[in-house]
């Protein structure tokens, strides 16, 4: 097989690779590198034994490259092949992933740090930023142009980057606009969850989910993936409720402050945006999923965001939305219990298991019954620090 057009991806910042696929009658492969004769056999060699997997024995291959891991080079070179190819059918099986465990329902996600999908350098430090969620985005943080090599990049940061204990999310496009495609490549690649912007129907959420379940089977994906929707409009608010029970992947409500005030046509504070959140939170926890405030967009703004963020918790939100590493210790010190709540917490929970070694289905601690939604509150606090079966 060879390419029947010129094509290239990527480009020639730090930690990324320019990667240009030429038609041609045999197979040969230029690297330039600043890192040495080595490396540059290395680069050499990993596309050469790439081109060959894929049955590509007629093509001019380019790489320059400005200090781009392994899995970066082949994601660009990807990339640069399927636009020359005009088809991404070729990629779409499953690469051999990293050691991943699937993630609980009710697990803590305090914070969801979005990182663009197509940013090479950013992904390369992503897995130190210690978030609770980790949203590798393929929609507004990529240019339309570039959609397809984000896609192809993620797929490879996946496959190839332990994240620890860090839930890795990603935000797919509408489903109707390339999002099917981001799913295509990056499902195999097993992240734990698939953020669903712009929800605004129960029937967008069961077709990601229908679709999800095609693919999981597809590429052996020993875990069903989460659903985040995104509420992003006023239609959206009206609607989170039916959005939150549409499907059992539903795992949280996400809050998208910036498109529902351009919409509603409101400026953004806290007052305007009052309804809409409590409308959210009410809708998730009736739901039975978790709920997560809007980003805070101003980055240097730290007492602002420790105050929204504090407000948020107070609302009944679970976590927030971070777009730099610096607010993800505001938000988890906001969200974090006081020590009089831990306390508490470990008081009902010890009464909870005293009462069930007794017999007793009457629970009662500090003079207040203990039903299931307070024991499931106090389970929650706890596990916030450390202890319990939701910290994982």
């Amino acid at each position: 097989m060879r390419p029947t057009q010129e094509a290239s991806a990527g480009t020639e910042d730090r930690s990324d690779a320019l990667v240009r696929v030429r038609p041609a009658g045999r197979l040969t492969v230029s690297v330039r590198t600043r890192t040495g004769p080595m490396y540059e056999e290395h680069i050499a060699s990993l596309v050469r034994q790439a081109l060959r997997g894929y049955g590509v024995d007629g093509a001019h291959v380019e790489v320059g490259e400005e200090g781009a891991y392994d899995h970066v080079i082949l994601a660009r070179l990807e990339a640069a092949l399927a636009r020359s190819l005009g088809s991404e059918e070729l990629f779409r099986s499953a690469l051999p992933v990293v050691d991943r465990t699937p993630t609980s329902r009710s697990r803590l996600r305090r914070s969801r740090l979005y990182v663009p999908g197509g940013g090479a350098r950013l992904l390369a430090f992503a897995d130190s930023f210690g978030p609770d969620c980790l949203l590798l985005d393929l929609e507004d943080a990529v240019a339309l142009p570039e959609k397809d090599s984000a896609r192809f990049l993620v797929r490879r940061v996946l496959a190839t980057m332990d994240f620890g204990r860090t839930e890795l999310w990603v935000r797919i496009n509408p489903l109707d606009a390339g999002g099917a495609d981001d799913l295509a490549l990056v499902v195999g690649s097993r992240p734990h969850g698939i953020c669903l912007p712009k929800a605004e129907d129960p029937a967008q959420v069961l077709a990601l989910a229908d679709l999800l379940a095609s693919l999981e089977e597809a590429y052996s994906v020993p875990w069903p993936l989460w659903i985040m929707p995104i509420i992003e409009s006023p239609r959206g608010v009206l609607a989170a409720a039916d959005i939150a029970r549409a499907a059992e992947r539903v795992a949280c409500l996400a809050f998208g402050a910036e498109d529902y005030t351009r919409e509603v046509g409101a400026r953004r504070s806290w007052e305007t945006l009052l309804w809409a959140r409590s409308q959210l939170v009410a809708s998730a926890k009736a739901s039975g999923v978790q709920a997560s405030d809007t980003v805070y967009p101003n980055v240097e703004d730290e007492e602002g965001l420790r105050d929204e963020a504090q407000r948020a918790r107070d609302l009944g939100f679970d976590g927030k939305g971070v777009i730099h590493p610096l607010q993800i210790g505001i938000v988890h010190g906001a969200f974090a219990p006081s020590a009089e709540e831990v306390a508490w917490a470990r008081g009902a929970v010890e009464a909870a298991v005293a009462a069930a070694k007794e017999g007793r289905g009457v629970v009662a601690y500090q003079g207040r019954m203990i039903d299931r939604p307070v024991l499931e509150r106090a389970k929650r606090i706890l596990a916030q620090v450390g202890e319990g079966s939701d910290a994982d």
